[in-house]
C-alpha cells in the first residue's frame, strides 16, 4: 500500500495543478481513511467515502449527508483527484476505516438526516 508521499507524487505525475501543500493535505486525508494501491472499481458507497475523506480537508465536520446535498460541480475537484490517481493506475482499496465509527449508522440512513449548511449562492456573497 502507498503512503501519502506516494499519492502526492502520483498526482504530480498526472499533472494535477493543485499546489503541493494542498495536495499533501488531501493525500494525508485519503491515506488515513483507506489503503491506496492498484486501481480497482469502487462501489458508489466506497467512492462517497473517498470523496468525503478529501472533502473533510476543506470542511472538517462534513458527513455523507452534507456531501449529498452539494451540487455535483462543487465536488468535481475531489472527483478529479480520484480520476488523476486512476490515470496513474492507483486508487483507494475500498477498506475505509471509520465508516461505522465516524457516523454511528449505515450510510444509507445518513442520507435522510437533516443537515444545516449554507445554500449554494453561485459563488458570490
Amino acid at each position: 500500500m502507498l503512503d501519502s508521499t506516494d499519492v502526492l507524487h502520483a498526482w504530480h505525475r498526472a499533472g494535477n495543478p493543485t499546489p503541493a501543500d494542498r495536495l499533501s493535505l488531501y493525500a494525508q486525508a485519503l491515506t488515513a481513511d483507506c489503503p491506496i494501491g492498484a486501481y480497482r472499481t469502487l462501489s458508489d458507497a466506497q467512492e462517497d467515502m473517498a470523496i468525503l475523506a478529501l472533502f473533510r480537508v476543506d470542511r472538517s465536520r462534513a458527513t455523507i449527508a452534507s456531501l449529498h446535498q452539494l451540487p455535483p460541480l462543487a465536488l468535481s475537484g475531489y472527483h478529479q483527484l480520484l480520476h488523476d490517481l486512476a490515470r496513474e493506475g492507483l486508487g483507494p482499496g475500498g477498506g475505509f476505516r471509520g465508516i461505522g465509527a465516524r457516523f454511528g449508522q449505515a450510510p444509507d440512513s445518513a442520507r435522510h438526516q437533516r443537515v444545516d449548511i449554507p445554500a449554494f449562492t453561485g459563488g458570490q456573497r
